[in-house]
């Protein structure tokens, strides 16, 4: 059994290395790009599966048609030189458009084109690698989902399909299967969790942290969350955050730049702005051609505002590159809800299957752009949850960005992770800067 593992691609993002239009800023021309042959070197040929662990697709960067457009020469060319036979996507924040996707075409679409009424999203949907020795069923699994009879490999069949396919319809399908937000890799020795990541960050898990101490007893689902709960409640911002910028038009043109220009601490923008936004806020307040003590409240609400998101901003660090991300206590504590629901789910996994799934020892996950790879001093990186050791490993990412001290242009390190069950280790990764 032989599996690689990346993430953070970001088609349609001008930065990507793996494809990316040509030149990058054209919006025409998609071509593979000029780490294209590493990565092959690093995965191999003839992979049982490869996964992508989120952000393969950027949505918020770029519009769907152009997304999709850069993707396509990625995985025909994938395809020829067969990299892989079948492929899991799992996705990540910003692609989390593909697991909406998914979930209308199996349980919205497809229903209403039989005749048949719709069916609720499953918001979790754990997939199962079981590459242990003594394993008596499927080498993969995707838990409560229902074998596709078309498909020859009992998944696919899917809208992702058919994106090696030529214009004129020719050419040949490429089998995906999707599972969100974990897949569990089974051997012989330990579990190993692959997920993105993005629920380690703030933004994309706040809903869900909120909703428990805001409207916790309203929502009826106890003290803690499973992952599917999880999935739910933080849908609204993620679908947003992860589509609605990249699609948002004339608007996309303007957020862009601005979210960079946050990143690089640059926030003239940002103030003129919300400058802009207070002016606004004077113009449809009733009184305000009256001097009285409602209007100064709100004057010095607005500026008190204005100077709190400054601050905020200015305290932001970035989540991408950043090697002190998974050490801080935020981090962690989330880490630990995060982990505390992948255990809820292989509990009741085990109790509705004959899987036997154990609880992970290593978590390989993305989002971060930085590479930990498998077999590093890992040290730093082991933590405690609940009593259960823990190893993170990071799957890097395929942009280039700029360097904070000197300025240049850098390859961020995409890391390629491969399991091969006839090696010894079986897993291991190589970094492609």
């Amino acid at each position: 059994m032989r599996i690689s593992i990346i993430s953070d691609v970001h088609f349609g993002d001008p930065l990507c290395q793996l494809a990316h239009f040509d030149p990058p800023e054209s919006k025409q021309n998609p071509m593979i790009g000029p780490k294209y042959a590493a990565f092959c070197d690093a995965a191999g040929q003839d992979n049982d599966f490869l996964i992508l662990l989120g952000d393969i697709c950027d949505f918020s960067i770029a519009s769907y048609e152009e997304t999709y457009a850069v993707a396509k020469v990625f995985f025909q060319q994938l395809q020829r030189d067969k990299i892989a036979k079948q492929i899991i996507y799992v996705p990540g924040n910003h692609d989390f458009d593909m697991w909406h996707f998914y979930e209308h075409d199996v349980n919205v679409i497809r229903r209403i084109n039989e005749g048949r009424p719709p069916r609720a999203f499953r918001y979790s949907v754990p997939g199962i690698l079981d590459c242990r020795s003594n394993r008596s069923g499927e080498v993969f699994t995707l838990f409560g989902v229902n074998h596709n009879p078309n498909s020859l490999w009992r998944y696919g069949g899917l809208f992702l399909d058919k994106i090696t396919r030529n214009e004129d319809g020719t050419g040949v399908d490429t089998p995906f299967a999707f599972a969100y937000p974990n897949v569990y890799l089974l051997t012989d020795s330990y579990t190993i969790l692959l997920t993105h990541g993005h629920y380690l960050e703030p933004y994309w898990s706040m809903l869900s942290e909120w909703a428990l101490k805001v409207a916790g007893a309203d929502l009826r689902i106890g003290d803690t969350l499973d992952l599917a709960e999880m999935v739910a409640i933080n849908f609204p911002l993620n679908q947003l955050a992860s589509s609605g910028i990249g699609q948002a038009g004339p608007l996309t043109g303007v957020v862009q730049p601005l979210v960079q220009e946050v990143k690089e601490q640059n926030l003239a923008r940002v103030k003129r702005y919300l400058d802009k936004l207070d002016d606004e806020i004077d113009w449809i307040t009733p009184a305000r051609w009256l001097l009285d003590p409602q209007e100064a409240v709100r004057d010095v609400a607005c500026n008190y505002g204005k100077k709190w998101v400054v601050s905020q901003l200015e305290k932001m660090k970035a989540t991408r590159y950043s090697e002190e991300f998974v050490h801080t206590k935020d981090t962690l504590d989330r880490f630990r809800r995060f982990f505390d629901a992948a255990l809820f789910e292989i509990e009741y996994m085990n109790q509705q299957t004959q899987l036997a799934v154990s609880n992970p020892r290593y978590v390989i996950f993305g989002h971060t752009h930085e590479p930990i790879p498998w077999g590093a001093d890992a040290a730093p990186w082991t933590q405690s949850t609940g009593g259960r050791p823990l190893t993170l490993y990071n799957t890097g990412g395929w942009l280039v960005h700029k360097d904070r001290t000197t300025g240049q242009m850098i390859p961020c390190g995409g890391g390629v992770f491969t399991y091969d069950s006839t090696k010894t280790p079986p897993m291991t990764s190589q970094v492609v800067t």
